[in-house]
């Protein structure tokens, strides 16, 4: 057993940089470095990085990652509120909880769950 402390930090392809930053500012990731093809973003304890990628085809990108939050029900409404388009996605214990997901400009999808894994 590993005693030693992991982060895992998502990085995703982006078509337009500047345009990735501005969805993600808009969802309230704040901007902590920005290079001209590399950026590094932080939304509470969380970080994700954008590279620039100018040949991805955002309809055919299957790229994304999970999100916990305490409350994933609150952070849709609030984002939808905003006009988010927040996508229904089922509960699976299968693959984990997912209760919305939100689809960025490059097709890089965020599925958002519960910080906990609900009750058996």
């Amino acid at each position: 057993m590993s005693t030693h402390r992991a982060t895992l930090v998502p990085v995703l392809p982006s078509v337009n940089l500047d345009r990735s930053l501005a969805h993600y500012r808009y969802l309230g990731f704040r901007v902590l470095e920005h290079a001209e093809d590399y950026a590094r973003l932080a939304w509470s304890d969380a970080e994700l990085h954008i590279y620039r990628q100018p040949e991805l085809d955002p309809a055919a990108n299957c790229i994304g990652c999970y999100v916990r939050v305490t409350d994933p029900q609150a952070l849709r409404a609030t984002w939808a509120g905003d006009g988010v388009e927040c996508l229904d996605m089922s509960i699976s214990s299968h693959y984990g909880p997912t209760a919305f997901a939100v689809v960025d400009p490059d097709g890089n999808t965020l599925r958002i769950g519960p910080s906990t894994d609900p009750a058996p």
